[in-house]
């Protein structure tokens, strides 16, 4: 059984198999963090943000949806991410757009009670937050960024699964990985950086499924895709996706039939314990009527 969706109904799934021995492969929610440090080339990063934020209207469960960016290029990184924020081109599809609608009207108005949470909690937009000039029908929704967001804010804890990003200052590597891993989610990760020794820390420290370094949901059909924690279980794709959905069985043949005394009954005396043999020896002991050669 394949399942991709929410939390409650992929237990519900698992549970179902689990009584059945059957096999689950569970994809729920996510809650990716996305992670920029001093070396990493800003611009490229504010665009990459950009495109793991809004891909799809936010509507990606791989989407980047907090922001952990390093205090020395803070400043920098939102000048740069408000901008290509602000370039997004917002349609139908039928023109020259970069984001669509959300999918339904509930999903917008879920959507609005997020940013007006975090509105009502004193969290910054910086840009966006409302409808798309001209785009008052359907259910589209602005590019939105908000900024200084406290590690604790209630949009950094769940899937908002919408065009926003949210983004929290940090003092060093080691508090964006301890951040990065706050989370009873755990499906992907994304870091910028050009020091090698903090891309490999990454990728071995962060608790997710999959980690993405200077390359945000750069996609594999060759790689597994699947999560952690209250992400799912299992993978899909790549090999370990194929083992998702076979089973492996053993087979042992011997073509000529031959006796395989090597480890038959009876044993002999000299695969027993110390004490049985030295029992035969002294004749207390039931002696090995039939030794194997």
């Amino acid at each position: 059984m394949a399942f991709t969706g929410g939390i409650d109904t992929g237990r519900t799934v698992a549970e179902a198999c689990a009584r059945q021995y059957k096999r689950a492969l569970i994809e729920t929610s996510g809650n990716d963090p996305f992670i920029v440090m001093p070396s990493a080339p800003i611009e490229t990063a504010a665009r990459a943000a950009a495109f793991g934020a809004y891909l799809n209207c936010g509507q990606v469960c791989a989407a980047a949806e907090r922001f952990y960016v390093h205090e020395s290029v803070y400043d920098e990184f939102v000048e740069r991410l408000i901008a290509h924020t602000a370039a997004v081109r917002v349609g139908n599809g039928l023109e020259r757009v970069d984001m669509g609608p959300l999918a339904s009207a509930r999903e917008l108005t879920r959507f609005q009670h997020i940013l007006a949470t975090a509105k009502a909690q004193g969290i910054r937009t910086a840009i966006g937050g409302g409808r798309p000039r001209g785009l008052d029908k359907g259910f589209f929704a602005e590019a939105t960024v908000l900024v200084d967001v406290p590690p604790e804010a209630a949009i950094m804890q769940e899937e908002s699964f919408g065009p926003v990003a949210p983004v929290t200052r940090v003092a060093s590597f080691d508090q964006a990985v301890t951040l990065a891993n706050r989370s009873r989610y755990g499906l992907g990760a994304s870091i910028y950086t050009l020091d090698l020794n903090e891309a490999m820390r990454a990728v071995n420290e962060i608790e997710a499924g999959m980690v993405w370094v200077n390359a945000p949901l750069l996609d594999n059909d060759a790689g597994p895709f699947g999560g952690r924690k209250y992400s799912g279980m299992g993978r899909q794709l790549g090999s370990e996706g194929l083992d998702s959905f076979r089973h492996t069985k053993l087979a042992m043949i011997d073509p000529a039939a031959n006796p395989h005394d090597f480890w038959w009954f009876p044993y002999a005396d000299a695969e027993a314990h110390p004490d049985a043999r030295a029992a035969v020896a002294a004749g207390t002991g039931p002696a090995d009527r039939h030794p194997r050669t």
